[in-house]
């Protein structure tokens, strides 16, 4: 690997003009595809093997309208206007007919028409729509045709506000300048890093160019396959972040090279053989952690996980061929235009004396190191997987003020309810229509034929239309379809929690029913009542009436399938995460003790940072200060996430720092004296690494999506703990009472230290005296 790296190397820098064109070639493809054929970014439309999906599928028959993905239109009152108007209440029912009519609308509420469902009062109306096809189908065009459709009732000096699926194109992913501000004080370490304007750009140019190339084809993937909101996102913050850290180590390694004295060629080529082959394995770490994801079983899940792994993998090819191509244009000039009075390299000397102080007292630093990770992760305990729901978003969100509006007017519960179809086994009757039997009576029976045609008797009048979405009228109910239905409704209303069960409308073998809960979507007692109906109430109606098939679904419900899908499943992807970290290490260094203590160490840094997330979001410690008004539970696939994501980081400075220590371990034979020079070699830049990928993710904070606040929080701290306690002093005390078991391998003995240099003759000692 170091040789073809340092081939790699070389080669990029005698043809560095070939190497911009074709990166200038891709950024430009990849632009192109992502400008012009990009897609949206969607939520999951299917949950296969869940309840909520089976729920879904048993309405496709009967109720084919209620299957696409939902909205909430929020219409509320303003001190110019209100619903208890009637001039007003007649735009509010001009707005929901022209929702109606609009193609991409299966089916909307009205609360102005009998048993079309809604909500209203004199502050508030409320009404559900559907639409047709999947969340895949759902596009901006959507949006601005529901805002043209609610004109009148905005027109009349009312307040409309959307939620539900259309919350999610609303916040479609956006950079700002908390991102800009990010790179800014990132750029302010590497500066500090290298000490040189010049040097310090170039990182964060190369990072620039691999995530432009890397959003453009995640924003272009979006248009074949459902990817999440978030994924663009968690791919920015690590593909930056682990970007400028890899391109950190290298231009490092290459400045190194330089002040030894060789040329721009070869010192490239070294530095692509030592840092290019810790940044290959660094990444493939945390390409491979973060593809674990796919065991989760959740197809959204996994494919944020690819969004992210592409993003690490295109800053580990910018590493490896743009860099080399950037550093050999340059050559000598890249410490050019130098900051006064910063002097890099005198860091060296106090991270080795620290080094050589943890060596020392390895005892009472590794007691205390894990003791201080241990009580960070007391939280994690009390972690409670949530929903992701309006009612947790940010109050700035359009999604969390119609939540409210709801809340107030009608009762929290209220904005979510769940869906009960019940379908009864056997085959659909329908009904049969009148035949109208022509006769004929007398001569007028036959004058159209005879002479001038009668007058024609009056038709019976027309059947009234059916409103869009409505059941067929034409599927007869089934009377075990009512009864079960009654039965339903009668035993729900009772369960405590609930605060209205509605008339249940049957079509066909199929009953479907309105629950709607006391609580918020994100309530404890909300999932509490989700598994007491189904496991409860409506398995005694089931096993009552045996072949019926019952299913609890709605939006709510369907988050509390995903939330027990991946609690399920997180052993899966720990333990592969885990393993694969376990044997990648293991080929890149040859021991057995190393690889299982970094596993270990790297797991207490996790602990810690899902502890910090838990006190803050949960619990509610200062949650404030992260733009968020209430505690909320922690989201089901956010630990997942972040294991698989924290994991890999971990490995990044597990590996620069190890490649260290044992290269200078193989030439001393010394245990403890390797641990110090690695120590001092490499803590500046981890350190700085570690500032960069901290002030990176805390850039991310200000996003108003909670589920990015949550990532961004739990990655800069896991980075801070990782950077600091777990690197600094843990790693160093733990390998100081390991000694020579570090890198014990089956069948290969201990180095043999270098003999020490002749001591001089007399004569020569003289002659030094003298001189």
């Amino acid at each position: 690997m170091a040789r073809f790296l340092d081939a790699l190397g070389r080669l990029c820098v005698r043809r560095r003009r070939t190497v911009f064109e074709l990166w200038v070639a891709v950024m430009l493809g990849a632009g192109v595809l992502g400008i012009m054929h990009g897609g949206m970014f969607v939520q999951q439309s299917t949950l296969p093997g869940t309840e909520t999906q089976r729920a879904i599928d048993a309405l496709g028959q009967d109720f084919p309208a209620m299957t696409g993905p939902t909205a909430t239109v929020v219409f509320h009152e303003t001190p110019q206007a209100g619903p208890a108007d009637w001039r007003v209440a007649l735009t509010i029912g001009q707005s929901i007919e022209n929702i109606a009519k609009l193609k991409r609308v299966a089916f909307v509420e009205n609360p102005y028409a009998p048993g079309m469902g809604g909500l209203k009062d004199d502050n508030a109306v409320v009404v559900r729509l559907n639409f047709t096809g999947t969340m895949s189908d759902v596009g901006p065009a959507d949006l601005d045709a529901l805002n043209r459709a609610v004109e009148p009732a905005r027109m009349a000096g009312l307040e409309v506000k959307f939620g539900g699926i259309v919350a999610m194109i609303l916040n479609q992913p956006k950079g700002g300048p908390q991102e800009g501000v990010g790179i800014i004080l990132a750029l302010v370490v590497l500066l500090l890093a290298f000490g040189s304007f010049l040097a310090a750009g170039i990182p964060i140019l190369v990072s620039l160019c691999g995530m432009a190339v890397a959003y453009s084809l995640i924003h272009f993937s979006a248009s074949l396959f459902q990817i999440a909101p978030t994924a663009p996102m968690v791919a920015a913050m690590l593909g930056i972040g682990a970007g400028i850290d890899y391109a950190l180590f290298i231009v490092t390694r290459y400045r190194q090279q330089l002040a030894e004295g060789d040329d721009v060629e070869t010192a490239v080529g070294r530095a692509m053989a030592h840092s290019g082959h810790a940044v290959v394995f660094a990444g493939g770490t945390v390409v491979f952690a973060i593809c674990g994801l796919f065991l989760s079983g959740i197809e959204f899940i996994g494919r944020i996980g690819i969004a992210t792994a592409l993003a690490v993998a295109i800053m580990v090819v910018a590493a490896l061929t743009l860099l080399p191509a950037v550093l050999g244009a340059l050559g000598h000039r890249i410490d050019r235009y130098r900051l006064p009075r910063v002097r890099p390299d005198r860091s060296s000397h106090r991270w080795t004396a620290w080094g050589r102080h943890v060596d020392r007292h390895a005892w009472p630093y590794a007691i205390v190191a894990t003791l201080v990770l241990l009580a960070l992760s007391v939280p994690t305990l009390s972690l409670r997987f949530g929903v992701m729901a309006d009612s947790m978003s940010s109050p700035k969100m359009e999604a969390r003020q119609a939540y409210d509006i709801v809340a107030r007017e009608f009762g929290a519960g209220h904005y979510s309810p769940f869906v009960v179809v019940a379908k009864v086994p056997g085959e659909e009757k329908r009904v049969k229509p009148k035949r109208v039997v022509p006769t004929v009576d007398g001569q007028e029976g036959l004058s159209g034929l005879t002479g001038p045609a009668a007058v024609a008797a009056p038709s019976p009048s027309p059947r009234p239309a059916r409103p869009k979405g409505a059941p067929d009228p034409d599927k007869k109910p089934d009377k075990d379809a009512i009864l079960i239905g009654r039965q339903l409704q009668q035993r729900l209303s009772e369960a405590p929690g609930v605060v209205f069960v509605g008339e249940p409308v049957v079509t066909g073998k199929t009953a479907v029913l309105q629950v709607v809960p006391r609580d918020a979507p994100h309530a404890q007692s909300t999932t509490d009542l989700v598994h007491h109906l189904r496991d409860v109430e409506i398995r005694a109606v089931r096993d009552a009436h045996p072949g019926t098939e019952i299913y609890l679904g709605g939006e709510n419900p369907a988050i509390i399938d995903l939330a027990t899908t991946v609690g399920d499943r997180m052993l899966t992807v720990v333990v592969a995460v885990v393993g694969v970290a376990l044997l990648l290490l293991v080929i890149a260094f040859r021991s057995v003790v190393v690889p299982v203590k970094a596993a270990l160490m790297n797991l207490l840094s996790i602990g810690a940072s899902f502890g910090v997330v838990t006190a803050v979001f949960q619990w509610g410690w200062g949650v404030e200060l992260f733009g968020v008004d209430q505690a909320i539970p922690i989201m089901s696939f956010i630990p997942l996430f972040m294991f698989a994501l924290i994991f890999g980081l971990s490995m990044d400075y597990e590996v620069f720092l190890l490649s260290r220590i044992k290269e200078e371990y193989e030439r001393t034979g010394d245990p403890h004296e390797s641990v110090v020079t690695g120590i001092g070699a490499t803590a500046r830049l981890i350190t700085s690494a570690a500032l960069i990928m901290i002030f990176v993710f805390a850039s991310f904070v200000p996003q108003p999506d909670p589920t990015v606040k949550m990532m961004a929080l739990g990655l800069a701290v896991a980075v801070a703990m990782d950077a600091t306690i777990v690197r600094l002093v843990l790693v160093p005390a733990l390998m100081s009472l390991l000694g020579h078991a570090n890198w014990w391998w089956p069948g290969r003995g201990r180095p043999v230290a270098p003999p020490p240099p002749p001591e001089p003759v007399s004569e020569q000692l003289e002659l030094e005296l003298t001189s």
